[in-house]
């Protein structure tokens, strides 16, 4: 714990209220459910956020140490208030003062990929020799680096931290707080490369986190990087080199003297010092060969014995940064994490399982957890002592540790099971009903099983949401935005055939300020779900006006008509108030007033005050499209025109927004107060001048049913279509034109990606099939097919079916499984 005092000194701070405190427990995030006690709140702004406003919220959770850089109304006497210059500074130097406290080995690792899985392999491989601290998942940034540090104990024998960078001037900041002893530079490519001039200015700004080290671990041919690296060295003479290399042998430490790699196995032959040895891992591509190299002479220099480095490699396994949440069987809602087992990764589990589903009853199916220094007693003390926190009201354990050590729970409902295969046989998929399941495991205990026991049973064609992805997307727009513009989300139909709850979710926990929906229905749907955020309803009718008012829902009001009889309904059922969106018409000609309706439509409003104007909008009608500017342009000023004229005649000025996402990036100028984003937030940009920033956040799946020969000549599917004078073998893909696949890809129009190699759809796509050619590509029933992701693209296959990226994606059928990721 760090008294008051000394945070006041460390950080500059000046203090108001209580300084008999001390604090433990660091915060940064108002929208988490469970706060510790002896907790300190950092008040952190951001580009679209701004912790300060969440002052009073985090007091009411019991909240009663803040640091803060702006001045914050004396709300409450029993706080302790510490004002600074900068609040991201002050965390900074609090976790620099805890790192300076210790005296263990700490390893530094930064690069433009590999870092978090060097990271979790350095644990996998050492953790049994060592009680070693870690970076949580891929905590690495200018906040995430001093919560890491932070995490450090005198029960440490090593500590390993992350470091990542998106512009020049923020590694040295970085360095402060790790100040590693050993160093891991993994390789230098093209990601994050926008806030450097170039290449070497971005390997020069990321070396500035071994300014102090004494010993830095490379790749010896690594070409450009390897001569910045021993320049670097040449400028630091107190710094040690070590490297390994496979093409510049007789110079490296270690040396790679055999590698014969395999589709899932590499076998290496390695010389160090004066010892030969050889290592099998259980990968077969370069990148894996090349972080696990970086691993094991980090483990040699730290002096661990070669025959366990030997053995752990053969278990190394992928390092799945990532939660799953999909739907259960009899409504329960499963989130899946099964590739890490300590109670950091346990306790961010928990946390997102209770931000997004607070009303659901909670369970818990976790396995022994095999990583962690803690043990016995105090390791499931631990645990249940978490479990309480987040309100956990069944736990089911599974594994001979947490059998033993069952008393240390006091859960409300528990059993215990011996192995997976016990608890799948023992246990009837209907016990469990309307529920939130976290799954959570170490990879021996081979969880996967009971997901897909426990999942709702569907066919195995499945649209997988990158929830990290539509966070990307959202902070890439909030950063073309003022701080003060608000953004409203569209997540009509289905959240553009994505997931309208889940999604809805995740942009609630976001900080969104609005949602829209094209029907009440959607927003009575999100609504039961316990979304609370403010729904605009953009197409009302008359039937489902009394439904809008019951569920607090806003509606946009596009004519006189709807406007008589939303004001009929309020009459009729008692309301006081509701808000409205007025639609205004500047050249769509779709819904929307005119400018001939604006009189009728003041006199309305002046005449009858239980009805507030929330926001006057309008739709922009090719903000794409470049030679349409003129048009674009003569919107927004007649927009402005007739804004002006309602809001003086009203006495107030509603919120006022026409941008959507196209318009976002081409039209700064536009931002008024609100924007609405719709297609970017999944990852398209119709103007083509984000594409390269934006990250689609959908990937269709399905799976081979059946490989089969087809002789020449022979036709292939309904209609005897694409005959071929060669012998073919014709994957059948489970998916079809009821699944959303256009009929129109048929004949070699589209393709799927299956094992990384373009197979063309042959014959007509049939309603729950589809078959391609797989004549050159290694494949077998079981293996995945993608049908648009990254390759091909939504874009692409657009652009073939000559429609746009939207259609698409809300034509994905609702019996396709939506699955949801998030790091």
């Amino acid at each position: 714990m760090t008294e008051i005092q000394k945070l006041v000194e460390l950080c500059n701070a000046s203090i108001t209220g209580p300084v008999d405190r001390k604090v433990e427990h660091l915060i940064l995030d108002s929208r988490k459910s469970r706060i510790p006690s002896n907790s300190v709140f950092f008040a952190i702004k951001g580009s679209s956020h701004n912790g300060h406003r969440h002052i009073d919220e985090m007091i009411s959770k019991g909240v009663k140490v803040f640091v803060v850089d702006e001045e914050i109304p004396a709300s409450n006497d029993d706080i302790t208030v510490l004002t600074v210059n900068n609040v991201v500074s002050a965390l900074q130097r609090l976790a620099a003062y805890h790192r300076s406290s210790f005296d263990i080995p700490v390893v530094g690792i930064t690069g433009s990929n590999g870092k978090t899985i060097v990271k979790e392999w350095i644990y996998q491989l050492f953790h049994h020799q060592l009680n070693i601290v870690r970076s949580p998942r891929s905590y690495n940034s200018q906040v995430g680096v001093p919560l890491s540090v932070w995490n450090m104990n005198h029960e440490h024998e090593l500590a390993v931290f992350e470091a990542g960078i998106s512009e020049v001037g923020e590694m040295g900041k970085l360095a402060e707080i790790i100040l590693p002893d050993i160093g891991i530079f993994t390789n230098i490519g093209d990601a994050h490369s926008i806030g450097f001039v170039n290449e070497s200015e971005k390997i020069h700004e990321k070396l500035k986190l071994f300014e102090n080290c004494k010993t830095l671990i490379y790749r010896k041919d690594s070409g450009k990087l390897s001569d910045s690296i021993e320049l670097f060295a040449k400028n630091h003479p107190a710094l040690e080199l070590l490297s390994w290399s496979s093409e510049n042998k007789n110079e490296a430490n270690l040396e790679v003297l055999e590698l014969e790699s395999k589709k899932n196995t590499t076998h290496i032959e390695l010389q160090w010092e004066n010892s030969k040895f050889s290592i099998d891992i259980p990968f077969g591509d370069e990148a894996s060969f090349e972080n696990c190299m970086h691993c094991i002479l980090c483990g040699l220099h730290l002096g661990m014995n070669i025959p366990e480095i030997i053995q752990s490699a053969k278990l190394l396994h992928p390092i799945e940064m990532r939660l799953n949440q999909k739907k259960g069987a009899n409504s329960c809602q499963l989130i899946s994490d099964f590739y890490n087992s300590d109670l950091k990764s346990l306790e961010l589990a928990l946390d997102w399982m209770d931000q997004l589903h607070k009303s659901n009853r909670k369970t818990v199916i976790m396995s022994d957890i095999l990583q962690s220094a803690l043990k016995g007693s105090r390791l499931y003390e631990s645990v249940n002592q978490l479990l309480n926190t987040y309100k956990v009201e069944r736990l089911i354990g599974i594994g001979s540790e947490m059998s033993s050590w069952s008393e240390c729970f006091d859960i409300p409902i528990q059993s215990f099971f011996n192995s997976t295969e016990e608890f799948i046989s023992k246990t009837s998929i209907y016990e469990f009903d309307r529920e939130t399941i976290l799954i959570k495991g170490a990879r021996s205990f081979e969880f996967e099983k009971i997901e897909r026991y426990l999942e709702r049973q569907a066919h195995q064609t499945q649209l997988e949401i990158d929830l990290n992805a539509l966070g990307q997307n959202l902070a890439f727009f909030r950063k073309k935005l003022r701080p003060s513009t608000k953004i409203m989300a569209m997540v009509k139909a289905f959240s553009y055939g994505s997931g309208g709850h889940e999604i809805a979710r995740f942009l609630e926990f976001s900080g969104i300020d609005y949602l829209a929906v094209a029907y009440s229905d959607e927003g009575v749907s999100l609504r039961k779900d316990g979304i609370r955020r403010p729904i605009m309803v953009m197409n009302p009718d008359r039937q489902t006006i009394g439904v809008i008012l019951d569920y607090e829902l806003e509606p946009e009001i596009y004519s006189l008509e709807i406007l008589d009889e939303l004001i009929s309904t309020l009459e009729s059922k008692g309301v006081l108030k509701v808000k409205i969106h007025l639609e205004l018409n500047t050249g769509m000609n779709r819904l929307g007033f005119d400018e001939s309706n604006l009189d009728s439509l003041m006199e309305i409003l002046m005449d009858n005050s239980q009805v507030e104007v929330a926001s006057i909008f309008s739709h922009l009608t090719s903000s794409d499209m470049h030679d349409h500017d003129d048009q674009t342009n003569k919107q927004f000023a007649q927009f402005d025109n007739m804004y002006e004229r309602l809001s003086d005649s009203l006495g107030y000025r509603p919120i006022k927004h026409i941008l959507n996402s196209s318009g976002i990036v081409r039209f700064p100028h536009g931002q008024y107060d609100m924007v609405r984003l719709g297609i970017g937030l999944y990852g398209i940009d119709p103007s083509g001048e984000a594409a390269s920033e934006l990250k689609s956040i959908g990937t269709l799946k399905s799976i081979i049913s059946q490989v089969r020969n087809v002789p020449a000549a022979e036709p292939i599917g309904y209609g005897r279509q694409e005959r071929s004078n060669q012998e073919r073998r014709i994957a059948i893909v489970a998916i079809g034109y009821a699944d959303g696949l256009s009929r129109s890809l048929s004949q070699g129009k589209g393709y799927f990606k299956i094992n990384g190699y373009r197979a063309p759809i042959v014959g007509n796509i049939c309603m729950d099939m589809t078959m391609c050619d797989v004549t050159h590509i290694p494949c077998r029933a079981g293996d995945e097919v993608i049908v648009f992701g990254n390759d091909p693209s939504i874009v692409e296959m657009a652009e073939v079916l000559n429609t746009i990226p939207y259609e698409i994606l809300t034509s994905v059928s609702s019996r396709v499984k939506r699955v949801f990721t998030r790091e």
